[in-house]
Parts: structure tokens; C-alpha cells; sequence
């Protein structure tokens, strides 16, 4: 398999190396391993050693047959945690035999075992590590990758039995003419039911990453957190992108959908404007770290609730973010909703664009943009992308099954821009009344930040609820408004904290809010007047009611 372009894996090694390299950049292992085991001997597949060698490919590890044969009885199908494999029974021998050489030293360890679907068991995936080096994550990744590899050797067990299936048809043929065709057939249909398994397993693959990417960019957050609101609401964001996790693990388990070659639409009822804003707060630290600005721009008057796949929304917009996310290494990243005219009688359309300032696509490659396998930004000029080439295929499935359109533009060096609309059905079991406009008429406030597009959607956002807003970009034009006008509220980016000492130091100063990136922890060091700090990508509601208190 080419290693710069992950299609698919020929085999269980090229899968396990896969795993391995991935984990080696993920937690803080000395040793990643997979293993193939017969009775109580395992021998090493593939191992990453980061500072020194403490296992080798090809290596065999024995343990006790007796202990051995008891302990994985109530063992094998949980994930395996041991603080110090030198006080364990199982790897305590291992442990002495390494006495003296260079990987001598007290670790601990995580695994979980790797096995076909009739229970027989395959190996494991392990991780040797510092005393108290592995977090919880940590085992979860490892006992997520297990999984995967479990499957991977149960489609290569198939592949096998396939190919024994074929060869005995060749053979039969020279006797008997009609029992080879029946038996041509059979092997037809295994191919193709084995090309549908591998391009569900390519599928799975990079949606679990997906998730997988949230999860952690969730989990970094909450570390960095003390116990507070700040951190149950960081906690809650985890579950969320957990249980997306979840359902995609449910769909891998379902052959007969597979089988069938279908994916069906799970209607239910859901708050688009809430949804939107849930997976641009799960898509932000990833900007963040990017020093990318992540907008996010709901228009007002928005149903509150409709009736449709979330799920699938969510999986669209979080594949349409990653690539924007994935691509643009300075500005910003634009995610729009709005409702459009309704095309039909009990029909509402959603339009959702997402714009970006990234590194562009030349027009002779938009065409192949949404092909399976393809990618159109190749590797170079320091950059390297990685990816199968499935994400905007998978989208664009996942978007004409829901009844919707997609289409781009893009320009080299200036961006791209993706375009989608969405049918959803309105939700009429009972009326919900006329919801009441959010007001907060006479309030006033002076909005400050340097980015246009971010200082536009606020604007927006403060006009339509009847504040007197002006908006600024710079420290001259925040003390001119000041000296000339009055306001109830300053409303400044992060960016500009040094000004909010600045506006303190006047007489008869408004107080100051800030709006600072979420995840981040402003300094409020002798800035007694910050009134409160709401988080970006904004979310209408919260800032709303911030905003009502100061009036």
C-alpha cells in the first residue's frame, strides 16, 4: 500500500503498522505493540520503541501456561490495566528478564485484546508506558484501535476462505461444467460482498477519526479546566462527540445494512440553531490551534425545532468543517445558516454555507472533488495532508440521501466555499405558538474587534435585538466613540484586553465584556470592571442573556 495515500489495507500488517504509527503520536507510550497469539506465547507484528528498544518484531513472549490459561478466561474481552508489570503475575517474568539490559525499568501497561466475531482469539494491542503515564482517553483509544484492528482480521480471514472458495471452484470445473458455474457465481458474489466490507471499513475508518479528533480536542480543553461550569460544559461537548462515536461503532456491527447496500434517513426532532452551534463549539479548539477564527453567523427567526436526521447533519457539517479546518493555515472560517423560501407545501430548507480562506482549489480539480479516493490537494511544499480521499464523498452521499444539494467554489490562494440546502419537515404535532422576539431595546454598546466578517455577524446579531450598536476595529476609533457618545457596555475581543485598562482609567467609564476563544483564559488582573466573558463561536442564547443582565 502507498504511504501517502491510505485507500485501503492490503493486509493485517499494513493495518497494525497504521495503528501503531497512529497511537505513537497520540499518547505518551514507550512501546506500542500488536501481537498475534497461540496458547500462552504471543509473537510481536509490529512494535514502535520511542527512546529505546524494548521489544522487537518477530519477538516471542511467554507466559505461565497455567496462569496464563485462568487469566484470560475473565480477561479477554475487557481492556487490560496494569499499573507495574513488574509486581503482575502475567508480565512479572518479562519484567526480569529485562533486568540489566537497556529496556530494564518499572512500567505500566494498557491493551486490549483483538479477536474474530465467533470469539476465537487473534492477539491484542498494547501500550507499555510510564507508572501512571495513561489516562482514561488514552485506554479508550487503544480499546477503539483493538476494535478496528479486530475487524480488519476478520475481513482478512474472509478474504482467505473467499479465496480458498474460488480455487476449489477452478478445480471442479473440469469435471463438472454446472457445478462450476454455480460455484463462479458464489465467488462473484464474495468479491463484491468483500469490496462492499473494505469500503465500509474505509468509511467507518474516517468517521471514527473524525470523532475521535473532537473527543480529544475536547478532552485537552477539560484538562486545562478546574471543576466549574466551564468544565462540565467542555465534559458535556465530550459525551456529545462520544455518543456520534457510538452510533457509527452500531452501524459497523449492522451486516445486514451493509449487505444491502443501504442507509436509511432516522428522522427526529431537533433545534437546528442549537445543533450548528454544538459542532462549531466541537470543531473550534482545532481552529484554535491553528490561530484560525472560527465564525459562526445564525440568522434570527430560525425554526426552533424541526424534523430530520441530526446525526447525519452533524457528521455533514463536521466533515465540511474538518476539511476547512484541514486546509486553511491563516484568517478565517465562515459557518452561515439560513432558511430559504420554501419550494414546496410543508417543506423547510436549510441553507448552510461554510467559507474559508484556505489554500484554495484550481477550477480543473473541482470537478473531481467529491470522487471516492481522490485527493486534490497533493503533498508538497512543506505541507502533508494525509486523509483517503472519502470525506467529501461521504458528505455528498450523506446529503443527496437526505434529499439536498451540494455544490463549491474555490479559488487558489484565496479559499473555498461549500454551499449546501437541506429539506427538513416542520414540526406540527401541536402548536407551539408564536415565540417571542428577543428584545433588548435601549441598550447600548460599542462592539470592538479586528476581524470584519466576526465584527459584521455581531453587529447583526446586536441589531436584531434592538441594541444601539456601533461596531469598531481599532484603539483609536473605542476612544473616540467613548469620548464622544455614552454606552452601557464595551464590548471587546480578547485581542484588545490592554484597552479595557485603558477605558477603566476614564472618567465615568462604561463597564467591559469580553468575547475571547473558547477555551481560552483571559488575564483579569487589575480589570475589576470585566462584567463577563462570553466565548467564541458565539452562541445567540448566551450572549443574549449576558447581555440582559447589563440591561
Amino acid at each position: 500500500m502507498a504511504s501517502g495515500n491510505r485507500n485501503f489495507f492490503s493486509n493485517f500488517a499494513e493495518a497494525a503498522e497504521h495503528v501503531v504509527d497512529l497511537l505513537s503520536d497520540r499518547i505518551k507510550a514507550a512501546s506500542i505493540m500488536v501481537v498475534s497469539s497461540a496458547g500462552p506465547v504471543s509473537t510481536v507484528i509490529k512494535v514502535f520503541n520511542r527512546d529505546k528498544i524494548i521489544v522487537t518484531e518477530g519477538q516471542q513472549i511467554s507466559f505461565d501456561p497455567a496462569y496464563f490459561t485462568n487469566w484470560t478466561g475473565s480477561h479477554w474481552d475487557v481492556p487490560v490495566v496494569i499499573p507495574q508489570t513488574s509486581k503482575h503475575p502475567l508480565t512479572r517474568p518479562q519484567s526480569q528478564t529485562r533486568v540489566g539490559t537497556e529496556a530494564s525499568g518499572e512500567y505500566g501497561l494498557i491493551g486490549f485484546p483483538i479477536s474474530y466475531s465467533d470469539g476465537q482469539k487473534f492477539g491484542g494491542l498494547a501500550a507499555l508506558g510510564a507508572e501512571g503515564a495513561f489516562s482514561d482517553a488514552d485506554l479508550e483509544l487503544v480499546t477503539s484501535m483493538a476494535l478496528f484492528l479486530s475487524y480488519i482480521a476478520e475481513l482478512e480471514r474472509k478474504n482467505a476462505d473467499g479465496a480458498q472458495d474460488l480455487h476449489r471452484v477452478v478445480e471442479d470445473k473440469k469435471g463438472v461444467e454446472e457445478l462450476a458455474e454455480t460455484y463462479r457465481g458464489e465467488a462473484q458474489a464474495a468479491r463484491q460482498s468483500t469490496q462492499q466490507k473494505a469500503d465500509f471499513l474505509a468509511f467507518m475508518t474516517h468517521e471514527i477519526r473524525n470523532s475521535l479528533n473532537g473527543s480529544i480536542a475536547m478532552s485537552d480543553l477539560l484538562a486545562t479546566t478546574s471543576l466549574s461550569q466551564e468544565q462540565q460544559q467542555y465534559l458535556d461537548m465530550v459525551r456529545s462527540s462520544n455518543a456520534f462515536l457510538l452510533t457509527l461503532a452500531n452501524n459497523i456491527l449492522d451486516y445486514s445494512k451493509l449487505e444491502a447496500g443501504k442507509q436509511s434517513v432516522d428522522v427526529s426532532l431537533f433545534d437546528p440553531a442549537s445543533t450548528i452551534e454544538d459542532v462549531a463549539s466541537l470543531m473550534a479548539p482545532r481552529a484554535i490551534e491553528k490561530h484560525v477564527e472560527l465564525i459562526l453567523d445564525v440568522e434570527d427567526g430560525l425554526p426552533v425545532f424541526v424534523q430530520g436526521d441530526v446525526g447525519k447533519l452533524r457528521q455533514i457539517l463536521l466533515n465540511l468543517l474538518g476539511n476547512a479546518v484541514k486546509f486553511t493555515h491563516a484568517g478565517q472560517i465562515l459557518l452561515s445558516i439560513r432558511q430559504s423560501p420554501r419550494s414546496m407545501e410543508g417543506e423547510i430548507r436549510l441553507e448552510l454555507v461554510v467559507r474559508d480562506t484556505g489554500i484554495g482549489i484550481t477550477a480543473s480539480k473541482l470537478d473531481s472533488l467529491f470522487q471516492t479516493y481522490h485527493q486534490v490537494h497533493e503533498t508538497g511544499g512543506g505541507q502533508n495532508y494525509g486523509g483517503t480521499g472519502l470525506g467529501l464523498a461521504i458528505t455528498r452521499n450523506l446529503i443527496e440521501l437526505m434529499g439536498g444539494q451540494i455544490s463549491v467554489s474555490s479559488e487558489p490562494g484565496l479559499g473555498t466555499e461549500f454551499f449546501v440546502s437541506l429539506p427538513f419537515a416542520p414540526y406540527a404535532d401541536f402548536d407551539l405558538g408564536a415565540s417571542a422576539p428577543l428584545r433588548l431595546d435601549g441598550l447600548r454598546v460599542l462592539s470592538v474587534d479586528d476581524n470584519v466578517s466576526a465584527l459584521s455577524v455581531l453587529e447583526r446579531l446586536l441589531s436584531g435585538w434592538g441594541v444601539y450598536s456601533i461596531g469598531v476595529r481599532t484603539t483609536e476609533e473605542v476612544l473616540k466613540q467613548l469620548k464622544n457618545d455614552q454606552f452601557d457596555l464595551v464590548l471587546l475581543d480578547v485581542h484588545f484586553i490592554d484597552l479595557a485598562r485603558q477605558i477603566a482609567a476614564l472618567p465615568s467609564a462604561p463597564p467591559v465584556a469580553l468575547l475571547a476563544p473558547l477555551g481560552t483564559v483571559p488575564d483579569l488582573q487589575n480589570l475589576d470592571d470585566v462584567r463577563f466573558t462570553v466565548f467564541k463561536p458565539l452562541r445567540r442564547l448566551q450572549l443574549y442573556s449576558a447581555l440582559s443582565a447589563i440591561k
